[in-house]
């Protein structure tokens, strides 16, 4: 008998100490308070995605003098009018009609009005203004046109153990890890936190993996992964505690009520 109960408040201490080290999981960033000011200085400022193939861009160009950025600006299709016969452009549906916007070519290209073919890739959307506004002024335009640049896909897919799994837009073309996460829900507390999958496509292509330690303070300091790129892909691996329950079927809970019930019988009888 004796065997028994030391057997069970084992088996008891046992599962309290794992509930306490599951805990420790569970929190982001862990010992952030540590972090000097000056270390958190390291990410200050404003991130801006840069421009790749494939990207979706609205590009307008206003100018002061009457109808001389006219030639500067992709027409607006009439909303009867179902036939696009660019080939580098896509299609955003207005009030009035259907404003077309820039495809990025496979090679970093668009093809401007006027201006001809420009590599725009690895430029931000800033830095993509500044250089239009290069090339029109003063050669065609004798006062300094005001070029507006948006980028309409910037989309990041967030899978696997989070409360709403989907595909989440940006508007100003700028989200952190931790921005993605609370647009899905969160982690549930079965996310491996010390491991997120982080799926990235590079300028040529070619996809590259990369894992992520959310417990890890650091990461806040690491531009390149704290804040995403348009079309990142998140998955958020199981843990270790979900994937044993999922394994403890139905004759592992009865074989464990048996042993409970053989307990109780064996403590009544050696009263």
């Amino acid at each position: 008998m004796r065997c028994i109960v030391c057997t069970v408040i084992a088996v008891t201490l046992i599962v309290l100490f794992d509930s306490c080290t599951s805990h420790k999981k569970i929190p982001y960033f862990k010992n952030i308070d540590e972090f000097t000011q000056e270390e958190l200085l390291t990410t200050y400022g404003i991130h801006e995605a840069r421009i790749k193939p494939n990207d979706i861009l609205s590009i307008t160009v206003n100018s002061n003098i009457p109808g001389a950025a006219v030639d500067f600006n992709l027409p607006v299709v009439p909303s009867n009018y179902d036939r696009i016969v660019q080939t580098n452009v896509t299609v955003s549906t207005t009030g009035s009609g259907s404003l077309q916007n820039y495809l990025v070519s496979k090679d970093g290209f668009i093809s401007f009005p006027v201006l001809g073919d420009l590599q725009i890739m690895g430029m931000t959307t800033e830095e993509l203004q500044d250089y239009i506004v290069q090339q029109i002024y003063p050669r065609y335009i004798s006062e300094k046109p005001v070029v507006a640049v948006r980028m309409l896909n910037f989309k990041v897919s967030v899978l696997g153990e989070v409360n709403r799994p989907g595909i989440y837009e940006s508007e100003n073309a700028q989200m952190t890890i931790l921005d993605a996460l609370a647009a899905a829900g969160d982690m549930t507390i079965y996310g491996k936190r010390e491991s997120v999958l982080l799926l990235r496509t590079d300028d040529q292509g070619v996809v590259m993996a990369h894992r992520i330690n959310l417990q890890d303070k650091r990461i806040i300091n690491d531009k390149n992964f704290f804040y995403l790129q348009q079309n990142d892909k998140l998955y958020v691996e199981t843990n270790k505690a979900k994937g044993n329950n999922s394994t403890f079927g139905t004759a592992q809970t009865i074989g464990l009520s048996a042993l409970s019930i053989l307990i109780s019988i064996v403590a009544i009888l050696t009263r």
